[in-house]
């Protein structure tokens, strides 16, 4: 997903006296973030459902992590947004002093689903005698509730976030909003304009967002470094660190939907997942890649008690520039690791 602030600079238009992104052809966004943390607040703590002798009381928002944007190129109007959420809850039951406590997690809330595709995972702390009676009811009626509060939020960041966006012209057509996009007049693969957006420096032609890649193949590279996971781990995620190592300027927000550019912009990518001192998933790129396409690449790290074992793995990468990245993995991280700081088992 696009960071705020981050689109190309080539499709960001500026309020001009003459006016304001005629005929709405130019890339333009909003942050919907803020608005989101504060409705979703809203539509989900100190809410209560019923039934029969069960109350669950939603209490408090324990994490909320995400982003999300409207966006606006060439009077297409679509939204991002990508949410982990977890909510603590209470449940009381009449006619007995014991309280059920924990939380539920909602680990997809994104543009990818409907809200009755949204997942509510259960996590109960306290047990009891009537455990599992708490446990349906949560499965049930809790989870129905959660899917209609996101259903509001969902039809309220539509209808909220598009005011502006959307010029009117004299050829403007009626806004139909549908699953994973909202288009005027015209439906686009969510997908291709994702990538489109997120691509950092690439040229694009106006009538095209993605160039056909070819054959892809895979590769994985293992690697052992006389250091502890976490040490890694540093080395892998702390800019200062990676200065070091790439021997260039660094750019790294390190958090799931981050953007990173290396090497003076030849690699440049966003993370996809994090799991600390274990695993690092970025969508990756060489600039050199056909423009919008991005490896998959994973970095894993596994403890071995007195070493940590590497394993790169990368798919979806261009068959025709395989090489340069297994290469380019190989010589500009990993053996650039192992000489900068001395981890490595053998001497390159």
């Amino acid at each position: 997903m696009a960071k705020w602030g981050e689109g190309d600079p080539r499709w960001i238009v500026e309020d001009r006296p003459d006016g304001v992104n005629v005929n709405n052809w130019h890339w333009t966004e909003k942050n919907a973030t803020p608005w989101s943390k504060q409705r979703l607040g809203e539509l989900l703590v100190n809410q209560k459902v019923e039934g029969g002798p069960l109350v669950v009381t939603f209490t408090k928002m324990k994490k909320i992590e995400g982003e999300a944007t409207a966006n606006n190129r060439k009077a297409k109007l679509i939204f991002l947004f990508e949410w982990i959420i977890d909510l603590e809850f209470e449940v009381k039951i009449a006619g007995s002093e014991v309280t059920y406590e924990g939380y539920v997690e909602i680990p997809n809330l994104s543009d990818e689903n409907d809200a009755s595709e949204v997942e509510v995972e259960i996590h109960l702390e306290k047990s009891g005698v009537k455990e599992e009676e708490v446990r349906q009811f949560l499965k049930t009626e809790a989870t129905q509730f959660i899917r209609k509060q996101v259903e509001i939020y969902l039809r309220e960041l539509k209808e909220e976030f598009s005011k502006g966006l959307i010029l009117p012209t004299d050829k403007t057509k009626p806004q139909e909003i549908k699953k994973n996009k909202t288009v005027v007049g015209v439906t686009i693969n969510k997908k291709s304009f994702q990538d489109y957006i997120l691509t950092p420096g690439d040229s694009k032609s106006d009538n095209s967002v993605q160039t056909s890649v070819g054959s892809v193949e895979s590769f994985d590279i293992t690697e052992n470094f006389k250091v502890q996971p976490d040490r890694l781990w540093d080395v892998f995620t702390n800019p200062e660190f990676i200065k070091k190592w790439t021997n260039s300027a660094v750019q790294s927000d390190l958090r799931t939907g981050g953007q990173f550019s290396l090497f003076n912009g030849m690699v440049t990518g966003r993370f996809l997942r994090l799991e600390l001192n274990k695993e690092i998933e970025t969508a990756w790129r060489l600039k050199k890649y056909p423009p919008g396409h991005f490896a998959n690449v994973r970095f894993v790290f596994r403890d071995e008690k007195d070493s940590t074992d590497l394993t790169v793995y990368a798919s979806n990468v261009p068959s025709s520039l395989k090489e340069d990245t297994e290469n380019g993995l190989r010589h500009f991280y990993l053996e650039s690791i192992c000489r900068t700081f001395g981890f490595g088992a053998r001497i390159f």
